[in-house]
C-alpha cells in the first residue's frame, strides 16, 4: 500500500529537481496525482473514465474546499500538458497537489510542500458572456425537478435546464437515469440568463463507446427498449444463408467500387474464402438459389453505382476517386463509434448497404420513417450525427441506404436527417449505457426480473407475424432466465455481474486508472501513451499492395521515425489496430480511421493489412507528406462472447450444467485400458484421463512436458482408441496454440487451425481452413476435408467467437492448455456449447495448467470480485477471480476425490540448483523432481574461460545469484526503469556472451525479464554501448510475456526502487496450506535452466519475506565493492 509520506517524499523530488522549460516535470506530478487516486480510490468499487471523475469524486468526498478543488483541477489538467511549468506555477501545483494527498490520507500536508493561501483564487467561467456553447464535459453533483447541478471539467459551477423548450430538446427522461458523479456531455448548448445551460442533447457517460449498429438493431417492430441491447448479446451466433448472401454483398460492393472490370466469380470465391466455414456449416445453404442471389446482387449494386458516380456528370464521376470503404470513427461526444460501408472523403456522399429484404419496398407501403426499416435508418441518422460532431462538416453529405436486394430505382434510397429522430435514438443509447452501469454496480441479479417478453414488447405488438416469428425469439432467450434451479440463477447473476464489471473497467477504467481502457485513446494523455509504447506517430507510407486476392490495395508499408529514446512499442504482430493520418497532434477523434492488422513490426517499418481494401490514391499514397499515427483498437466480442457462454451454458442438458456446478459426481470407467505404454513417467496419468468420462485436470507445473509429453499421448491415445474420434484442442494464446501445432507436426498427425492467419505462426499458416484449398475452392471437398480430419486447434476466443464447427461436428474430448489462464466465464459456454436436439457438442474434457503460475488478466479489485452467495461457496467458487481449472481443483479436493487430478512430477528444464527454490517455496506438495536430463546432472556451468575477475568467478561457481543494485531514483526518470540494474545487466550479458563465444545463441542462451516495460527500454540503451550486434536480439520482456518460454540462463531485473511498487510486484500471491505463492516470482525463476541471477534493491525487496529469503540465501555485494 502506497503512504503519503511516500508521495510527499516524491512532491519534494519533483521540487527540487525542478527547472524552468522541463515538461518531464508534469508527467511526474501527473503519475503523484495518479497514485494518490489510486489509493483513494482503492475500496470505492466504481469504474473512473479519467483523473477528472477520479479527482472530483476524492474532492466531494474528502469536503476540500471549492477554493483548494479549482486549484487541484487546475493541476491536474497542468500535469495532463507537455507545457513546462514556471518556478511560481510549480510551486502553486505542488501546493495543490499535497493538499489533496493530505485530504486523501488524512494527514496534515508538510509546511515545506503546502502553503495556505498559495492557491490562485478561483475563477468561475463566464458561461453567460457567451450565448452558444458547442460542447461542455461535466460531472453531474445534484439534480431536481427543474435543473441538474453540475461541475465542468474546467471548475465551473452550471446550472442544466434539462427540459429546452426553446429547442424543443426534452431530456427530462435523464433525471431516471442520473446518478452522482456520472460523466456528461452537454452539446449544442444555449446560454440563458443568469448563466443557464440549455443544451439540445446530454450524453451520459460518454467515454462508454457503444457500437452504432448494435444500437440501431434496439430499433425493433415491437419497441426499443434498452433490454433489447441485452438480449441481443445473450443469443448465440446465427450462420444463415442470408447472412452469407450480406456478406457477400458487402464484398461486391468493395470490389465494384475498387474495380471497374468487376467479376462475379472472383467475388464468389473470394466470399467462399474467407467463410469457408461458415458456408460449411450453414443447415440451410442451397448453392443454386445463392449464386443466383448473389448474381442479382451485384447488377444491383453495379446500377446503384452507376447512379451514384453517374459517369456522365462530371461532378458525380469525380466523387468516385474521393470513395472511402468501410472507415471507422470514434466519436467521445456522442459516446458511439462505428464504420459506414462507404463514404467520400470530403464528407459529401455516405451510403448504408443492406442486403436483406424491406417489406416495405415488397409491399409498397410506408411507415414512419418512409419505406426505411427503422433499425437501418436509425444507423444511417447516427452515422450523419458522429460526422457533425466529429468534423463538424457543415454542409449536409447526400445520404443513402443502398437496398441491393432490389434495383436501383426501388432500393437506393434518399435519406434526410431528422433531429428529433436523432434525440430520440440518443435516449435509446443513454439508457442503454445506464443499464450496463447498473447491471455493474447494483449486480445482475436486482435486474434480470425486467428481462421478459412483456417488458420488450413496448409497442404491445400482437397478432400471426409477432406471434409465430418475433416473439418466440425473445423467449428463447428470457424465458430460461426464470426458471433456473437457484444454484443455476445465482452462478449465472454472479458471473454476469462480473463480466459487466470487468466491461465496464476495460472500457472507462477501475480505479487504479485509465491506462488499459479503450477511453485512453482520448483520455491518457500523449507523454503517457509514448511512454508506455501505445502509439506510433510520425509514420509514412513507403509502400501499398494488394495481397492478390482482389482490386484495390490492403497491404501498406509505413517507415517508422525516430519515437524518442525511451519508446518501446506495446504491440505485437497480430494486433488489431487503427492507422490514421494527422496535421498537427494525433486524436482518434479528429480523424478518419481504418481498421487493420499488425503483420510485421520492426524498428524500421510496420507493415499493416486493411481490413477492407481502397482504391483512393489520396488515402496511403507514397508520394504525400502525410504523417500517420497507430493506436490499438478495442472490441466488445470478449464481453458479448462470455455473455452468450454464460446463457449457453443455462440451456444446456442438465447432466452437462450438473457436472459443471458440482451438482453431481464426476464418473470414471475403471475397465478402460491404455493401447499402448507411452512413457512410465506419463501412463499413471494417461490411464486415468482415458478412464474419466466427464473431465479431469492436469496440474503441470514448469518444464513437466504438458504440452511436449502430456498433450502429444493424449492425442495419440484418443486416436488410438476409436478410429472416429475428433479432438478439439485449444489454449489461451496463439503462442501456446503454435506450440501445439508444432507438437502435431512433430509427430506427422493432421489437423486443421481455426483462426486468423495474421495471428497464426508462418510455419503453420499451410494448415489454417482457408490455405488447405486452391484458387477454385469447391463446398463439397472442402466439407469432406472438415469432415475427414479428426483435429481442430485454434484459441478458446476464436471458437467462442467463430463456434461454426460445432454445427459439424461433436467432439469426444476437448483438451483446454494454459487453463489456469483463463476465466471461467470465457470457457464454460464453449464447454456447454450444444445443439437443438439437445446434445453435448463435447464428451469429457481435460484442463491443462498450473495455477501458481500467472492467472488470467482481471482489471477489478479483489473486492468487486469476491462471491458472497453461499451455495457458490458450496462448489468452490468464492472469488470470480478463479479459473475453472482451479475451482474445479479446489473442488475435487474438497469432495476427498483424486481420480480426477493428476500432477506432472518430474521436470526437465531447471538445474536441481535452481529447481530448490521454487521446490521449496511453491511446489512442496507437488514433490517435483529432475527427470533428469543431461543438463541436470551437471555439476558445472562449463564456463571454461579463464576468469578475469572475482564477478566472473562467481558466475562460473553458482547457479543462483542475487545481486543488490544501488538506489538511484531520479525525477526525471520513470519509476519503472532502474539505472543502476540496467548497468548490472548488461555487464552480465557481456560476461555471458563472452564465457560462450560461438555457442551463444540470442534465441536460448539468455534472456532478459523485467516487470516494466520501461525498464526493457533502458537496458537496450545499455546494451547498445557493448556494441556487441548478437545481444541485441536476446529476448528482453515482461514476466507475463515470458511464461512458456525458457532459457539456458535467466537474468530478472527487480526494478523496483519505492515500498509502493511492492503492491505491483506481488499482485498475483495467494495462499495456500499457510504457505503465501508468488506467481510472478514463480514464473521468473523456473524460466531459467541452468543458472538464474537477480538483481533488485535490497531495501525495498527485505520488506517482503521471500524476496527476503532470495536475498539471505544468494546475494552477493561483488559488484559494489568493485565500484566501490
Amino acid at each position: 500500500m502506497i503512504t503519503a509520506e511516500e508521495l510527499f517524499d516524491r512532491c519534494r523530488e519533483i521540487v527540487c529537481s525542478h527547472i524552468d522549460g522541463e515538461s518531464y516535470i508534469n508527467k511526474r506530478v501527473h503519475e503523484t496525482l495518479k497514485l494518490a487516486c489510486t489509493e483513494g480510490t482503492r475500496n470505492s468499487g466504481m469504474a473512473f473514465g479519467n483523473l477528472f471523475s477520479q479527482v472530483s469524486y476524492l474532492c466531494k468526498t474528502n469536503r476540500i474546499d471549492p477554493r483548494d478543488k479549482a486549484a487541484i483541477h487546475r493541476m491536474r489538467r497542468n500535469s495532463n500538458s507537455d507545457t513546462p511549468l514556471s518556478n511560481e506555477q510549480l510551486a502553486e501545483d505542488i501546493s495543490a497537489l499535497a493538499l489533496f494527498i493530505s485530504k486523501v490520507f488524512n494527514t496534515t500536508a508538510p509546511t515545506e510542500l503546502y502553503i495556505p493561501g498559495r492557491t490562485t483564487e478561483r475563477s468561475l467561467k463566464k458561461t453567460a458572456a457567451k450565448t452558444q456553447i458547442k460542447y461542455i464535459r461535466a460531472i453531474v453533483n445534484s439534480w431536481d425537478e427543474n435543473y441538474v447541478y453540475a461541475t465542468s471539467d474546467d471548475e465551473s459551477d452550471l446550472l442544466i435546464d434539462y427540459y429546452n423548450k426553446d429547442k424543443f430538446a426534452d431530456n427530462s427522461y435523464i433525471i431516471d437515469i442520473l446518478r452522482e458523479g456520472m460523466q456528461i456531455n452537454l452539446l449544442d448548448c444555449d446560454v440563458a440568463n443568469g448563466g443557464i445551460i440549455c443544451p439540445l442533447l446530454i450524453v451520459v457517460e460518454p467515454d462508454f463507446l457503444l457500437d452504432i449498429s448494435s444500437l440501431a438493431a434496439c430499433f425493433t417492430d415491437y419497441g426499443n427498449h434498452p433490454l433489447s441491447y441485452t438480449i441481443g448479446r445473450m443469443r448465440q451466433r446465427p450462420n444463415s444463408q442470408a447472412i452469407l448472401l450480406g456478406n457477400f454483398a458487402g464484398s461486391a460492393l468493395d470490389d465494384i467500387i475498387n474495380d471497374p472490370d468487376f467479376r462475379l466469380s472472383n467475388t464468389i470465391n473470394k466470399s467462399f474464402r474467407e467463410q469457408a466455414l461458415q458456408f460449411c456449416t450453414c443447415n440451410d445453404f442451397h448453392a443454386k438459389a445463392f449464386l443466383d442471389d448473389a448474381a442479382r446482387q451485384a447488377d444491383n449494386i453495379k446500377e446503384a453505382v452507376n447512379v451514384l458516380f453517374d459517369k456522365k456528370n462530371t461532378d458525380k464521376k469525380s466523387q468516385r476517386d474521393k470513395v472511402l470503404l468501410e472507415p471507422s470513427f470514434v466519436c467521445e461526444q456522442l459516446g458511439l463509434q462505428g464504420r459506414i460501408d462507404l463514404m467520400t472523403h470530403d464528407f459529401r456522399l455516405i451510403v448504408e448497404q443492406k442486403s436483406g429484404k424491406n417489406m416495405y419496398i415488397e409491399r409498397n407501403t410506408s411507415a414512419k420513417h418512409g419505406r426505411y426499416r427503422e433499425d437501418h435508418y436509425c444507423q444511417l441518422i447516427l452515422y450523419y450525427g458522429v460526422l457533425n460532431y466529429n468534423f463538424g462538416t457543415g454542409t449536409k453529405p447526400d445520404s443513402y441506404l443502398l437496398y441491393s436486394k432490389y434495383p436501383a430505382d426501388k432500393g437506393l434510397m434518399v435519406s434526410g436527417f431528422a433531429t428529433t429522430t436523432f434525440l430520440e435514438i440518443m435516449k435509446v443509447r443513454n439508457r442503454i449505457v445506464a443499464q450496463e452501469y447498473l447491471f455493474a454496480h447494483d449486480g445482475f441479479d436486482k435486474h434480470i426480473g425486467q428481462i421478459n417478453t412483456e417488458t420488450l414488447n413496448e409497442r404491445g405488438m400482437s397478432g400471426f407475424f409477432y406471434e409465430k416469428y418475433l416473439k418466440p425469439q425473445i423467449d428463447d432467450i428470457t424465458v430460461p432466465l426464470h426458471s433456473l434451479p437457484e444454484i443455476e440463477h445465482n452462478y449465472f447473476c454472479r458471473m454476469m455481474t462480473f463480466i459487466y464489471r470487468e466491461q465496464l473497467a476495460s472500457k472507462v477504467g477501475g480505479p487504479d486508472g485509465q491506462a488499459v481502457a479503450a477511453s485512453g485513446l482520448w483520455n491518457m494523455p500523449l507523454h503517457e501513451k509514448l511512454e508506455t509504447g501505445n502509439i506510433f506517430l510520425h509514420l509514412t507510407v513507403i509502400d501499398r499492395q494488394s495481397d492478390g486476392n482482389g482490386s484495390g490495395y490492403n497491404i501498406i508499408t509505413l517507415a517508422v521515425s525516430e519515437q524518442g529514446a525511451d519508446f518501446l512499442p506495446n504491440f505485437r504482430r497480430g494486433d488489431m489496430v487503427y492507422v490514421y493520418k494527422y496535421d498537427r497532434e494525433p486524436d482518434v477523434r479528429k480523424n478518419i480511421l481504418y481498421k487493420g492488422t499488425l503483420e510485421e513490426i520492426s524498428s524500421s517499418r510496420l507493415v499493416v493489412r486493411l481490413n477492407e481494401r481502397q482504391q483512393n490514391d489520396s488515402i496511403f499514397n507514397t508520394g504525400n507528406c502525410h504523417t500517420y499515427a497507430i493506436e490499438h483498437t478495442h472490441s466488445d466480442v470478449a464481453t458479448s462472447s462470455a455473455i452468450r457462454g454464460l446463457h449457453e451454458l443455462i440451456t444446456a442438458p442438465k447432466e452437462r450444467k450438473d457436472i459443471l456446478l458440482g451438482q453431481r459426481q464426476p464418473e470414471a470407467d475403471t475397465n478402460r485400458t491404455l493401447t499402448r505404454n507411452y512413457h512410465p513417467n506419463y501412463d499413471d496419468i494417461l490411464l486415468r484421463i482415458k478412464q474419466a468420462n466427464d473431465y479431469f485436470m492436469l496440474i503441470g507445473p514448469p518444464g513437466t512436458g504438458k504440452t511436449s509429453m502430456a498433450l502429444q499421448y493424449m492425442v495419440k491415445e484418443e486416436l488410438a482408441t476409436d478410429n472416429t474420434a475428433n479432438i478439439l484442442i485449444t489454449s489461451y494464446t496463439n503462442r501456446a496454440v503454435d506450440e501445439i501445432c508444432s507438437m502435431l507436426c512433430d509427430c506427422g498427425l493432421d489437423f486443421i487451425r481455426i483462426g486468423n492467419e495474421a495471428s497464426c505462426d508462418p510455419r503453420f499458416a499451410g494448415f489454417m481452413l482457408e490455405s488447405t484449398f486452391g484458387s477454385n475452392p469447391k463446398l463439397n471437398d472442402i466439407k469432406q476435408r472438415l469432415e475427414n480430419v479428426r483435429i481442430i486447434v485454434g484459441t478458446t476466443s476464436t471458437l467462442q467467437a467463430r463456434p461454426f464447427i460445432f454445427e459439424m461436428k461433436s467432439f469426444s474430448i476437448a483438451i483446454i492448455d494454459e487453463a489456469s489462464q483463463i476465466l471461467e466465464p470465457n470457457i464454460i459456454g464453449l464447454l456447454a456449447k450444444h445443439r437443438t436436439d439437445g446434445k453435448t457438442c463435447i464428451g469429457k474434457f481435460v484442463l491443462i495448467g498450473d495455477y501458481k503460475q500467472l492467472p488470467a488478466v482481471v482489471q477489478q479489485n479483489e473486492n468487486m470480485t469476491v462471491v458472497s452467495e453461499q451455495n457458490l461457496i458450496d462448489i468452490c467458487l468464492a472469488d470470480c477471480r478463479l479459473s475453472l481449472f482451479e475451482r474445479l481443483i479446489r473442488w475435487e479436493r474438497k469432495q476427498g476425490r483424486t481420480q480426477f487430478i493428476g500432477t506432472l512430477r518430474h521436470q526437465g528444464r531447471m538445474h536441481p540448483a535452481i529447481a530448490q527454490f521454487p521446490n521449496e517455496m511453491f511446489y512442496k506438495e507437488e514433490r517435483l523432481e529432475p527427470v533428469p536430463c543431461p543438463h541436470q546432472l551437471d555439476t558445472s556451468l562449463n564456463y571454461n574461460l579463464p576468469p578475469l575477475d572475482a564477478i566472473d568467478a562467481m558466475l562460473q561457481q553458482e547457479r543462483m545469484i542475487f545481486i543488490p543494485s544501488e538506489n538511484c531514483i531520479d525525477v526525471k526518470t520513470s519509476e519503472k526503469a532502474n539505472a543502476s540494474e540496467a548497468i548490472i545487466v548488461a555487464d552480465l550479458l557481456r560476461r555471458i556472451y563472452r564465457f560462450y563465444a560461438n555457442e551463444f545463441d540470442a534465441d536460448r542462451t539468455v534472456g532478459v525479464i523485467v516487470p516494466y516495460r520501461n525498464q526493457i527500454a533502458m537496458i537496450r540503451h545499455e546494451i547498445e554501448k557493448l556494441a556487441i550486434p548478437v545481444l541485441e536480439n536476446i529476448s528482453i520482456d515482461t514476466v507475463e510475456r515470458y511464461q512458456g518460454s525458457q532459457r539456458d540462463v535467466i537474468i530478472y531485473s527487480f526494478t523496483i526502487q519505492r515500498p509502493s511498487q511492492l503492491i505491483f510486484l506481488t499482485a498475483n500471491c495467494f495462499e495456500e496450506n499457510g504457505r503465501v505463492i508468488d506467481r510472478k516470482l514463480n514464473v521468473a525463476i523456473t524460466r531459467a535452466r541452468k543458472q538464474m541471477i537477480m538483481t533488485g534493491n535490497a531495501d525495498v525487496l527485505n520488506r517482503n519475506s521471500i524476496f527476503a529469503e532470495i536475498i539471505r540465501r544468494y546475494s552477493t555485494d561483488l559488484y559494489n565493492r568493485n565500484n566501490s
